[in-house]
């Protein structure tokens, strides 16, 4: 009895030393750009509802900014300024992944 006994926590401790060493062996994901097609977007900043977008002058068009940055695109709204945005469009036609505003790196969350 204490035989088996012996070898059932073995064989758990080796099952769980198993799982909690693939964890730690995995790589963290990394923050890769998404897929999606290039684009650039001349426009302004807008607010609706606690999201951003930007709205394409022309042809007009809008998109809804995925990766925002509250603090500077608040300051982009505020301002009125026509920006040039350099990004990808992500989940369909409208969803804007920004990678660059005024040719500056951009970094949302």
């Amino acid at each position: 009895m204490n035989h088996k006994r012996l070898i059932s926590i073995i064989l758990s401790l080796s099952i769980v030393t198993l799982v909690a060493c693939s964890g730690i062996t995995q790589k963290p994901a990394e923050s890769t750009k998404p897929e999606g097609s290039v684009i650039t977007v001349k426009g302004k900043i807008a607010q609706y509802m606690g999201r951003y977008f930007v709205k394409e002058e022309s042809p007009p068009q809008e998109y809804i900014i995925v990766n925002e940055d509250p603090k500077l695109l608040d300051s982009l709204l505020k301002s009125g300024k026509t920006v040039t945005i350099e990004g990808r469009l992500t989940m369909g036609a409208d969803r804007l992944f920004i990678e660059k505003i005024d040719g500056k790196p951009y970094t949302g969350k």
